[in-house]
């Protein structure tokens, strides 16, 4: 059986619904494990879910140890995917974003983008003034640049016929 073994190499923090994404594997799986939770799934019915003993679960877990296969499986019963975001933006050179639901989206949701924009650019700004508070100027960006990127899906979607986004089906 192939294992693949996680590794921890530096990741960027991204703000996805309001929270930091995980910046570590540990704080990836230990969310994953919450959402278990929240959803009344014990390690033992995860387990069960995933068709291993106990112990294997456990020791996936305590080693940051898991089957490539298994990960997405993992994530599908905590309805979550802290694990697969972490590991996509773990080199930094990536930006996660939710595929969109089809929404409209209401006017506060396109001034919560403007004020990231505005905020963001006012950050860039400063940084290429005095090249201080890089890292919060990236973090800055990389929020910008997903909600950018969620409403250009949003837009793209329009037009698909099971999307009813602006209320023109009849």
């Amino acid at each position: 059986m192939t294992t693949f073994v996680f590794l921890k190499p530096r990741a960027r923090a991204m703000r996805r619904q309001g929270r930091p994404a995980p910046s570590s594997l540990d704080e990836a799986i230990e969310r994953q494990l919450d959402a278990a939770t929240k959803l009344g799934l014990p390690p033992k019915r995860m387990a069960d879910l995933m068709g291993v003993e106990l112990k294997t679960y456990y020791r996936w877990l305590s080693e940051n140890s898991m089957p490539l296969n298994r990960v997405r499986q993992f994530e599908a019963f905590c309805r979550a995917s802290f694990v697969s975001e972490y590991l996509c933006m773990a080199h930094g050179n990536r930006v996660v974003i939710a595929i969109p639901s089809g929404r409209k989206a209401s006017p506060s949701d396109l001034a919560d983008m403007q004020a990231t924009v505005t905020a963001a650019i006012a950050k860039l700004m400063r940084f290429c003034q005095d090249r201080t508070g890089a890292a919060e100027t990236v973090a800055e960006l990389t929020v910008a640049l997903s909600q950018m990127a969620y409403h250009r899906e949003n837009v793209l979607k329009a037009s698909a016929p099971e999307l009813d986004m602006f209320g023109d089906v009849e």
